[in-house]
């Protein structure tokens, strides 16, 4: 091994270090609680070595985030694959969304601090793109499913896949984030999002007419104006 080979590794062991040290600080305390000179101090690490690798504490934090953007799209691929019809396929790529809650819940609230605009002026431009990239990945699994299930006539509702996949994400952090401001309580999670993707999936069918469907739609046309309020 060359001297710039051992060199490049070296750098490449110094910003994994930084990476695991940071994103086990900032699962503890939070991404306000944590400053460049505590990612230092539990490193053994001089301020100046962290600045080598990264230009803020805000750039580390990105740079954390687009590995967990990595792993949530990984999951929901595989998820997407699964399954025997299309219904199935939306329902595994849901299950897999809140797994990533359940198992990665501080990095879940993280996810929400790149959307800070005052915030993102210390990302690189580079990285601030790649989790654009990522998140509207994620979704686009989403959305590629309800194609396919376009495709095989199992959902004929004559609406764009990319607005139906905009509505699940959409109802499924919205549930989430009822979770996380506690107005609801963590046990109903699960029968939300059910309740949420039987909603979506009944209005995704095909339409039939049904004494079963009218009755149906004519609890839903009733219950709007309360819904509304």
């Amino acid at each position: 091994m060359g001297i710039r080979e051992r060199r490049a590794r070296e750098i490449e062991t110094r910003r994994r270090l930084v990476l695991s040290t940071a994103t086990d600080l900032f699962v503890r305390k939070g991404f306000a609680g944590v400053t460049l000179d505590d990612i230092a101090t539990a490193i053994e690490f001089s301020k100046g070595t962290i600045y080598n690798l990264f230009g803020s504490k805000e750039e580390i934090f990105a740079a954390i985030l687009l590995e967990q953007l990595n792993l949530l799209l990984t999951s929901l691929r595989t998820a997407a694959k699964a399954g025997r019809d299309s219904a199935e396929r939306l329902r595994n790529v849901m299950a897999a969304y809140l797994r990533f809650y359940r198992e990665r819940r501080e990095y879940f609230r993280l996810l929400f601090f790149i959307d800070v605009v005052s915030d993102q002026e210390r990302v690189p431009t580079a990285l601030r793109k790649e989790i654009r990239l990522r998140k509207i990945a994620c979704l686009y699994e989403l959305k590629k499913v309800v194609k396919q299930g376009v495709r095989a006539g199992d959902y004929a509702n004559g609406r764009p896949a990319v607005d139906v996949s905009l509505v699940m994400w959409g109802m499924m952090n919205g549930i989430i984030q009822l979770v996380e401001s506690r107005q609801i309580d963590d046990h109903q999670l699960e029968r939300l999002l059910g309740a949420g993707f039987e909603i979506v999936q009944s209005g995704l069918a095909p339409k039939t007419d049904s004494p079963r469907r009218r009755v149906r739609h004519g609890l839903i046309r009733k219950m709007l104006p309360v819904l509304k309020g």
